[in-house]
């Protein structure tokens, strides 16, 4: 189904499922798998780019191509402790214990517009905007200011990864 007429090998390691293929179609995983893709022509190289692609996943973007990561594939590699010793990321693991902050700010953070993202969260700008300044107030910047948003997504990202 993902590798249609292609030759591949699959096996479960685990509770992950690894798919050898020379190419996948990414339209084609199932709702709710969430996968990632390596790309180099060594198995033992692609099988770590696919394990680091992984990691970025979430439920707004279920499959991650390592190419695609680009520069934000080196925050998988800053070690667990400076991560999680990082006033930001320690600001967002502070409101992993409220979703609807959380899925505001990663919606925020994946469209860089508050409009948009009162579409997506369905609900009215103003109250995305006041959710927008309540957060920006517990992380100690502002959101909606362009290194704001940078910093963000890189604490939410790096958060990411020390849960992934």
């Amino acid at each position: 189904m993902i590798c249609p007429a292609r030759p591949v090998k699959a096996a479960p390691l685990g509770d992950t499922g690894v798919i050898l293929a020379t190419t996948v179609d990414q339209s084609a995983f199932p709702e709710g798998v969430r996968a990632g893709v390596g790309a180099a022509e060594d198995p033992h190289r692609s099988w770590r780019q696919a394990r680091t692609a992984l990691r970025f996943t979430t439920p707004r973007e279920p499959v991650v191509r390592y190419a695609d990561l680009g520069a934000l594939a080196l925050l998988a590699e800053i070690p667990q402790d400076a991560a999680q010793d990082n006033a930001d990321v320690a600001a967002i693991a502070r409101m992993a214990g409220s979703p609807e902050d959380l899925e505001t700010l990663d919606v925020y953070c994946a469209t860089g517009s508050l409009r948009r993202a009162a579409d997506l969260l369905h609900l009215h700008h103003s109250s995305v905007a006041r959710r927008l300044e309540q957060i920006g107030r517990t992380l100690g910047f502002e959101l909606t200011e362009p290194s704001g948003l940078t910093r963000t997504r890189l604490a939410l990202t790096a958060w990411r990864l020390l849960n992934a």
